[in-house]
């Protein structure tokens, strides 16, 4: 790709039936880049400022549409394609994808399947969420716990279709995970000491002991974030502004923002450019814009 795109562009349409399409102007866009491709997605529930953190990895302030009201911004799964700003010669693909748990949308299913295209079509994971690292949090992330219902991979040699919980190949599709964990006010201490973020997301999924189904429910979202994820990172970010200038977020300049959110932006957008690996099959390929549009 020579030219950069000025601007995202819709690669997946979800119609208001509930279908998602790809469209085909985006696939001619990805079929012209010839370069490694590294591909970041965000995926998270509504209204919870997804799209500023992706303006910020695309180095711009607007870019990816925010919204300001109750209602869902962001339909489908948006793209645009950079060049990396740490990787010459590599393209940058950023995913913005439709919030989850839309209360107007009504259809958890049509969810599932944008996590999963989320989950499946990137290098790095970000996922977006509110306050804490809770058990709230860990219930509005079930849809992890749906991937092998939806994911099927086909065996290397004998063109057969599996499951995936029962594929060796699996976790070849599986991107590393970033959770971002916005609007956090607390201390970052445990037991009356000072913790990491990573320690902190660590702490947040310790599996409970015993078999009570009370227990398993517990268990299953961490289980499957634990054995999907094993490359994972945190990252905390305070308010970014007062509450009357939450709305104009991408107005603000920089040094409107509370000092402490720029730089918690700037350690996640430096670790997102520098640790996402090219987006790569099983086998070991490296992906291009032109294969993976395939």
């Amino acid at each position: 790709m020579e030219i950069p795109m000025l601007a995202p562009i819709c690669l997946i349409e979800n119609s208001p039936a509930g279908e998602l399409w790809v469209q085909q102007e985006a696939l001619r866009v990805l079929a012209e880049i010839s370069q490694p491709v590294v591909v970041v997605a965000i995926a998270g529930l509504y209204r919870t400022g997804k799209s500023y953190l992706m303006n910020k990895l695309a180095g711009k302030r607007t870019g990816f549409s925010l919204g300001s009201t109750i209602q869902s911004h962001t339909k489908g799964i948006w793209m645009w394609c950079l060049p990396h700003p740490r990787r010459a010669g590599h393209t940058l693909v950023l995913l913005d994808t439709e919030g989850l748990g839309d209360v107007e949308k009504g259809d958890t299913k049509n969810d599932t399947w944008i996590f999963t295209l989320a989950v499946l079509l990137n290098s790095a994971l970000v996922y977006n969420s509110m306050g804490t690292i809770s058990q709230q949090a860990m219930d509005q992330l079930h849809y992890v716990t749906e991937l092998t219902e939806r994911i099927k991979v086909k065996v290397a040699g004998e063109g057969s279709w599996q499951e995936g919980e029962d594929s060796a190949e699996f976790l070849w599709f599986f991107p590393a995970f970033v959770w971002a964990v916005r609007d956090f006010t607390l201390q970052l201490e445990l037991d009356g000491r000072e913790i990491t973020e990573d320690e902190y997301l660590e702490n947040g999924l310790k599996l409970k002991t015993g078999s009570s189904r009370r227990a398993q429910l517990y268990n299953l979202p961490r289980e499957c974030i634990r054995q999907f994820f094993p490359a994972r990172k945190c990252f905390v970010f305070v308010q970014p502004a007062g509450r009357r200038d939450l709305p104009r977020l991408e107005e603000l300049q920089e040094d409107e923002l509370e000092p402490e959110f720029r730089e918690q932006v700037a350690r996640f957008c430096c670790h997102v450019w520098e640790t996402s690996t090219p987006k790569t099959i099983p086998g070991g390929h490296v992906v291009t814009g032109a294969t993976e549009c395939q």
